[in-house]
């Protein structure tokens, strides 16, 4: 049985059952390795409740994706607070018993820290990821701590094809490393996508933890979501949101952000 979630959903209006989905969403409020004021884990939250008052039509794609995809809100997993070790091994086993019962569904994480998606695509075993972000997350450590929100990218497996686009702040450590870009998405393959929203300018995201100057337009983050669905797509995770405050900006942009990705997966699919 799926491990309990702390509360359900109200986001959709209509949930369907897990084996009938098409996307399945699942909230992880996990940011313990965050050394900003830890707000990440109000962001699945707050992310739902601005999701509440969009409209879901995508009149570029001619598509509703609240209304056309089947929809299936798992709740937000009980993380364990202080110990990303323990919450990996229930991100993975969450995730291994949703494909379980729906192989076919599209998994949609919101975080939560960009730890997160460490265990989520150790669980999804794509060929791709797309990283989204102002940051690499390549350092080795982080405090002494290998296992983070700007070290996970460095523990992916030498199997996985490592994309990110809207990096603008490196260090010494990690420019030493070569990532490809989005022209060199193999169209071919599984791709998982993950979004930090702080790789958009703080203009337009700016409660996040790390914001960077000179980020991504919304305009600009909405055509790298057009080429990345050129492939398929196989899971996606949204992260760092860092607001206690309901109805705040990012959450809003969020939610917009959540649609599109939603709806260009209809138009694909």
């Amino acid at each position: 049985m799926m491990r309990k979630m702390l509360y359900t959903s109200r986001s959709f209006t209509v949930t369907y059952p897990l084996e009938d989905a098409d996307v399945v969403f699942l909230g992880v409020p996990f940011d313990s390795t965050a050394y900003s004021e830890g707000n990440q884990r109000y962001g699945p939250l707050t992310i739902r409740n601005c999701l509440k008052h969009r409209i879901s039509y995508q009149r570029d794609l001619r598509n509703n994706p609240l209304s056309e995809l089947k929809i299936h809100d798992a709740g937000d997993l009980e993380v364990v607070p202080g110990n990303f070790q323990k919450t990996s091994e229930r991100i993975k086993e969450t995730i291994e018993e949703i494909k379980e019962a729906n192989s076919s569904a599209l998994i949609f994480s919101l975080g939560g820290e960009h730890s997160i998606s460490l265990p989520l695509v150790e669980a999804i075993k794509p060929d791709t990821v797309v990283q989204l972000d102002a940051h690499r997350d390549l350092d080795e450590e982080l405090n002494g701590n290998k296992y983070t929100h700007n070290t996970w990218a460095r523990r992916l497996g030498k199997e996985i094809t490592l994309i990110q686009e809207g990096v603008r702040e490196v260090t010494e450590e990690e420019d030493k490393f070569k990532v490809k870009r989005i022209n060199n998405l193999d169209k071919d393959g599984e791709t998982y996508l993950t979004i930090d929203i702080d790789c958009l300018d703080p203009a337009y995201a700016p409660d996040v933890g790390y914001p960077e100057p000179n980020g991504l337009t919304p305009s600009e983050l909405d055509e790298l979501l057009f080429q990345v669905f050129e492939s398929k797509v196989v899971g996606i995770d949204l992260c760092e949101v860092a607001s206690k405050q309901i109805n705040n900006r990012t959450s809003h942009l969020a939610g917009w952000i959540v649609l599109r990705a939603l709806g260009m997966y209809l138009h694909k699919n």
